[in-house]
């Protein structure tokens, strides 16, 4: 069995599965307890969250509710497809190559009206899938695997934005809420859509980059469980270092993506308006449909 077939394999760790009826849906919440359920209680998900309650430079904040961000909807249970319905999910936005969609198709709640936008980006080193399988086979370093994702931060930015261009206008239409975007593991090739979204929406830099880090807290639990589980499978043939590297985020990838951008839109602003086809009007009009006035709570 091959590292892949053994991550696919690896048993999950959260098997009591709590009715989809009395899971905690943020926007429904007080708006003091929201925070605490960022990350939505999935059976079969393991990075699936709200990016409501961001503030904005000018003191308002991201509508819950709205967007969330994820990684593969491939093997939800059937909770896991009622809490879905739950949701009022009406849109999703898959990021992964047509081969991985093939390998994983989505496992969705069926007649419930979800429209599925493939808007494929095909960087090698983000499809964790790809990459795992190889991981037997080459004599790859934890640093190796850093500098690869580095490279794919940029690579998604100066082969793809045509790509992230298409999924974040069509975020100008009403029709596509509630939506989640995600790609495999929920990291990559989403949370560069997630740093570009929330920085054409106001939220400060810091506030992108918290948000792209908490996948390391959010999955913490599942990638500590699939590390140990592969490393003790293969007879400590696999270097635990780089399947973490693989499976985590490290700020200065994201960096990269940002540097990526200057050094050919020469800032941020000016990427948005000439290459996301965002002006001063498209900005105005996203941010009406996903912006409120900041809670004091």
């Amino acid at each position: 069995m091959n590292t892949l077939d053994l991550i696919h394999a690896t048993p999950q760790f959260n098997a009591e599965s709590i009715p989809a009826k009395i899971r905690a849906i943020p926007a429904l919440l007080p708006p003091s307890q929201r925070e605490a359920f960022r990350k939505l209680p999935f059976d079969r998900m393991h990075n699936f969250r709200d990016l409501g309650g961001y503030r904005t430079t000018d003191n308002r904040q991201l509508k819950w509710g709205r967007v969330y961000r994820a990684d593969k909807l491939s093997s939800l249970s059937d909770e896991d497809q009622n809490y879905i319905l739950r949701l009022g999910i009406r849109q999703v936005s898959d990021f992964r190559s047509n081969e991985e969609r093939q390998d994983a198709p989505h496992k969705l709640p069926t007649n419930a009206g979800i429209t599925v936008n493939e808007l494929p980006i095909t960087v090698d080193a983000a499809q964790i899938e790809r990459i795992t399988a190889q991981l037997h086979e080459e004599n790859v370093t934890a640093d190796d695997m850093a500098h690869f994702l580095v490279e794919a931060n940029r690579e998604m930015v100066e082969r793809f934005t045509p790509i992230y261009k298409q999924w974040l206008q069509a975020l100008l239409s009403e029709d596509s809420y509630p939506q989640v975007f995600h790609c495999t593991a929920g990291k990559d090739r989403t949370g560069l859509g997630a740093a570009l979204l929330l920085s054409i929406l106001g939220v400060p830099h810091d506030t992108i980059v918290q948000d792209y880090l908490a996948t390391n807290t959010f999955t913490a639990a599942r990638v500590d469980h699939i590390v140990h589980y592969v490393h003790e499978k293969t007879m400590h043939q696999v270097n635990q270092d780089v399947i973490r590297t693989l499976f985590t985020v490290q700020e200065h990838y994201l960096r990269e993506a940002f540097i990526a951008i200057e050094e050919e839109y020469q800032d941020l602003d000016n990427y948005i308006e000439t290459a996301l086809g965002f002006t001063q009007i498209e900005r105005a009009a996203l941010q009406a449909l996903l912006l409120e006035p900041a809670s004091d709570v």
